[in-house]
């Protein structure tokens, strides 16, 4: 839980945030994503939407020409709403989106959306999955 007045408006600004981006992949899909991670420390900020694929697309994916298609959809969507998301974050929360980067995973049927902001995003794939945490 936060602790400082600098914390507790980082933690704010947040959920202003997670709560924009969900909201607008909800108006741009007609689906809400899953879950929306934020992470924000000093002077950046990543945005994750994570949601799952609508039943067609689940279908879609299972044979390697649909899951193509599914990602080309997919990335289509991303750039071309892109502007618009950064306008609604920015006039719903203040914050500037600045880099952006997708990624469509049709064996889980994951839609990656990850914005910063920072101007430049780097995605790093680390395998199929990852054990069990214990925290």
């Amino acid at each position: 839980m936060p602790t400082t007045d600098q914390e507790l408006a980082r933690h704010r600004i947040a959920r202003q945030v997670a709560r924009a981006t969900g909201t607008f992949e909800h108006l741009l899909t007609g689906r809400a994503p899953r879950s929306v991670t934020v992470v924000c420390d000093g002077d950046w900020l990543v945005v994750s939407l994570h949601g799952a694929f609508s039943a067609l697309e689940r279908r879609l994916a299972a044979e390697e020409e649909g899951a193509s298609r599914v990602r080309e959809f997919h990335h289509y969507l991303f750039e071309n709403s892109l502007d618009s998301i950064r306008s609604h974050v920015r006039r719903s929360t203040g914050v500037e989106l600045r880099g952006a980067i997708a990624h469509v995973d049709p064996g889980t049927g994951s839609v990656i959306k990850t914005f910063t902001t920072n101007p430049a995003v780097e995605l790093f794939l680390l395998g199929q999955g990852l054990p069990g945490m214990v925290l």
